[in-house]
């Protein structure tokens, strides 16, 4: 549920006023000093309608603001019933939601670095546990999840500094493989030789591509529903964080061409999950009832958006074909298969 406060001049407040025989909803109204303050609770699929309508109305992008904020537990006997499509939160909460550790800054810099270094350690060390506390700590869902939000919304001022975060902690990750790589390959280059996790990353194969797509399609389903994408982080990041760094840990063997051509596999399977998870939570939010309804992209605006914003959604989708196409035809010929 969500406790929405709607602040606006008192000379507005019939216009607002109008929404409650509209949407059955009770607003608890306080005027101090010609502003007029709004208070409501309502379920959490009719937030994007609220506000749909509260932004056609004008509030909060022509005259007074919004302020949306979780509620653990509301009891009522003063309740009405109301028919709601779809049960998505608005694209606002979306990013709101997603944006912390989607974007550059001093704790995504750190938790990078340290998924980096933990990824490194134990892709070398051929140590399971030790890669799956990398996945856990790498804050690489919010960037992809908030870039695809912002390709779908027009002028979003999000979608490439989070494309820029996302390629920043990917090529941080590698230079951390790279500079762990090259330490074990001057002291100790047998664990590199021998480790099976690291010789795991170099094929690409299909069963890595449904992999990644189905931790993007969850990761939209939890961004959409509004709950905790952190769990189903971890599986985008088993899709990123140890491809990235085993892209770093084989370029430090420049004489050996198997090992180059190990890197570059791991490369390129860095490369398609990138692109399937982007496709895929693409695909869940442009198919979800809260890109329709309510946020940045409500129904008024959604007949505006770009062309250019719809051609690159459709592009990804078609990539996203020619990528499993490719790998079933890889699994027939082998043109990936790189081995140590």
């Amino acid at each position: 549920m969500k406790d929405v406060k709607i602040i606006i001049p008192a000379d507005k407040l019939e216009i607002v006023k109008e929404l409650d025989e509209k949407l059955a909803i009770v607003f608890n109204v306080t005027i101090f000093k010609e502003i007029a303050t709004l208070h409501t609770v309502v379920e959490n699929q009719q937030t994007s309608i609220l506000l749909e309508e509260l932004k056609g109305l004008g509030v909060g992008t022509v005259f007074g603001s919004i302020t949306v904020s979780p509620v653990a537990l509301t009891i009522s006997s003063d309740k009405k019933e109301v028919s709601v499509k779809g049960r998505g939160i608005s694209t606002d909460e979306m990013i709101a939601n997603v944006k912390g550790l989607a974007l550059l800054n001093p704790t995504f810099i750190a938790l990078i670095f340290l998924a980096g270094v933990l990824a490194s350690f134990g892709l070398i060390y051929d140590n399971v546990i030790i890669i799956i506390a990398s996945m856990i700590i790498a804050p690489l869902l919010g960037p992809i999840a908030l870039t695809v939000l912002g390709t779908m919304t027009p002028k979003n001022i999000f979608s490439k500094r989070a494309m820029i975060a996302e390629v920043v902690g990917l090529v941080i990750i590698i230079v951390i493989g790279l500079i762990v790589g090259a330490i074990f390959n001057w002291t100790n280059p047998e664990y590199i030789i021998n480790s099976e996790q690291i010789a795991i990353r170099t094929n690409p194969g299909i069963g890595d591509i449904i992999f990644a797509i189905a931790s993007g399609l969850a990761a939209g389903l939890f961004i959409i529903r509004g709950e905790s994408a952190s769990i189903v982080g971890v599986a985008v990041a088993a899709s990123l964080c140890p491809p990235a760094a085993n892209v770093g840990v084989l370029l430090v063997s420049v004489a050996n061409p198997e090992f180059l051509q190990a890197a570059l596999g791991s490369l390129i399977l860095l490369i398609l999950n990138v692109i399937s998870i982007y496709a895929s939570c693409a695909l869940i939010f442009w198919t979800s009832q809260s890109f329709v309804r309510g946020g940045s992209v409500s129904t008024r605006q959604f007949r505006k958006i770009s062309k250019l914003y719809m051609i690159q959604i459709v592009m990804a989708f078609l990539i996203l074909i020619l990528i499993i196409t490719f790998i079933i035809l890889d699994n027939q010929f082998g043109w990936l298969e790189f081995n140590l």
